[in-house]
């Protein structure tokens, strides 16, 4: 069986724990099946082999290896197991995009177009856009580092057994973390060199966007040519570095005009531009009013 399948999802909101725990099977018991639980339910091998499947696709999954079924699909165990085996589980929900097919800057995409069409109230109300974000996980994988994860499951079940006003805020807590190992999984599988330069430069920008930056500063720092590297922004985050530059600092203009009372020719000169009717003409193009209405429209102090 493949095991190339990646579920996509979309963040914020994060998806949230519903319940888990431990499961002992002895030679001859099989996990029953179940219909579309509208849930995800994954499974932790920590000991002998389980067999799933899920419609018409199956499993083996070993000691050391996990599954994550999807919350729309039947799964059932296509047959009984032949030794003593012990695995987790644990059900969780998203109440936010996910796939199984779409790419992370395809769901990036249709988030924006959400921010686009005014749905989120809080870019319509103060001109900021949400940091919304894309990860994915594996539907079958075996685990880098399977007693870091075995723990963090012992201890979602642990908590479990606490006073529910505690153990609430714990349990989702615990879940956001081992996401993001699990995540991590998929990302040391899938991230191309291309992605990772990609990820490089925009750090790399972020961090000096006060800084004069061009292509040719960019080619000398990364020792790649310009074309790679707008090739490699652009297939990462849909634009060029030099866009990826401008919108990033006009972020950062719109932070200053609200919470310090800096000028629009300093608040230009702080985040990277020389020239404030250069600065004022971005940020217009980008964000369809002069960055005098945006601080009289959104408080500025």
């Amino acid at each position: 069986m493949s095991n190339l399948s990646v579920l996509y999802f979309t963040a914020p909101p994060l998806p949230h724990y519903i319940n888990s725990g431990e499961s002992r099977f002895k030679p001859g018991d099989i996990h029953p099946a179940r219909g579309p639980i509208g849930l995800f339910d994954l499974l932790v091998v920590h000991q002998g082999t389980l067999f799933m499947g899920e419609d018409d696709r199956t499993w083996t999954i070993n000691e050391g290896q996990a599954l994550l079924l999807r919350p729309d699909r039947h799964h059932y165990s296509p047959r009984s197991v032949d030794t003593d085996t012990s695995f987790y589980w644990l059900h969780f929900h998203t109440k936010e995009l996910w796939d199984d097919r779409m790419r992370e800057d395809q769901m990036r995409d249709e988030a924006e177009e959400e921010l686009s069409d005014g749905k989120n109230q809080f870019h319509v109300e103060h001109g900021l856009i949400p940091r919304e974000f894309g990860f994915s996980i594996p539907q079958y994988f075996t685990l880098q580092d399977p007693v870091d994860v075995y723990r963090r499951l012992r201890e979602l079940i642990e908590l479990e057994r606490q006073p529910l006003s505690w153990a609430r805020w714990q349990q989702q807590i615990h879940l956001q973390s081992l996401l993001k190992v699990l995540a991590q999984e998929q990302d040391k599988l899938s991230q191309s060199p291309a992605a990772l330069l990609a990820e490089r430069v925009a750090v790399h920008l972020r961090t000096h966007y006060r800084s004069h930056l061009t292509n040719e500063l960019l080619q000398r720092e990364f020792n790649f040519h310009p074309v790679y590297i707008a090739r490699c922004m652009k297939k990462a985050f849909g634009c060029s570095p030099l866009e990826y530059l401008t919108r990033y600092r006009i972020e950062q203009a719109k932070l200053l005009m609200i919470s310090t009372t800096l000028s629009i020719e300093e608040i230009a000169w702080e985040i990277g531009f020389r020239h404030q009717t250069y600065f004022s003409n971005t940020f217009r193009k980008l964000e369809s009013m002069s960055p005098s209405e945006f601080r009289k429209r959104y408080g500025g102090r």
